[in-house]
């Protein structure tokens, strides 16, 4: 096993964002070792945004967490390109949100850039934005028993876009959600993407969603995780998922990437 790791966070000129080389993360369960992913090799560049796409137990999660920082990797290289030192490197969006139950949806979405101790005029001005694009103005008062769990995820979005991190993470921030709420949030999410070009990695099962928001998606193998293959989402922005299901080019690469997938969710 290769026992040298490497994490480094550095800055430079660049475009790229992320770099990972023959990356790997194992866990040691009593005297044994399960690998969660390995020999991954890939690059993100700035503004990109990807999804990756696996089968359950493939280590997608694990993989965002490295990237998070929440976890660190066995063994290979991971270079995060860190351009402005005044905001955060990443925002994390989980599965199931993460708000807090005493805050008011206004202050859950300011609580990022309180505590960074901006200006309150300056606060007000983004929190009230992410308000406005999130579709919150008539909940801004409003504490997370009060919403519905579209809501609750469209404040968890709403904080991390609002807290200007220069990479979001987003780990099936829909999975839970009705199809017509998942259309609606997959739908204000690449519009608010689209108005700032962050570097985004979405963790996802749906191949339709992948598919919808990337411009680049990375299938996993099966565990073991690694790279098995990845797409390129050569289709026009802005989207719309009803329209973009009309076209073949959509049905082509559902079907290439699903004619891959499946071998891996069999095996």
């Amino acid at each position: 096993m290769n026992e040298i790791n490497s994490l480094k966070s550095k800055t430079y000129d660049g475009k790229v964002k992320i770099e990972m080389e023959n990356l790997a993360k194992k866990f040691k369960v009593k005297k044994s070792e399960v690998v969660a992913f390995q020999n991954v090799d890939l690059t993100i560049r700035e503004g990109e945004f990807w999804c990756f796409v696996g089968p359950s137990g493939c280590g997608k999660t694990t993989l965002l967490r490295v990237l998070a920082g929440l976890e660190m990797p066995t063994s290979g290289v991971l270079e995060i390109t860190h351009n402005n030192k005044s905001n955060p490197l990443n925002s994390m969006v989980f599965q199931e949100h993460a708000i807090f139950p005493w805050m008011n949806v206004w202050d859950n979405i300011a609580y990022g850039l309180k505590n960074r101790r901006l200006p309150s005029n300056k606060i007000k001005e983004v929190v009230d934005e992410f308000v406005i694009k999130t579709g919150l103005e008539k909940f801004a008062k409003a504490f997370p028993h009060q919403l519905s769990g579209g809501m609750k995820q469209r404040v968890s979005i709403a904080r991390a876009f609002a807290n200007d991190p220069e990479i979001l993470l987003m780990d099936e921030p829909f999975a839970s959600l009705d199809e017509q709420n998942r259309i609606i949030l997959q739908q204000e999410l690449l519009q608010i993407w689209e108005s700032n070009r962050k570097t985004v990695v979405f963790i996802t099962h749906s191949i339709d969603e992948a598919i919808f928001l990337s411009d680049h998606i990375m299938l996993m193998s099966g565990h073991p995780g690694g790279v098995k293959d990845v797409f390129e989402v050569n289709m026009p922005r802005p989207r719309d998922m009803s329209e973009m299901r009309k076209k073949p080019e959509f049905n082509e690469l559902f079907i290439k990437i699903w004619s891959q997938l499946k071998d891996e969710v069999k095996r």
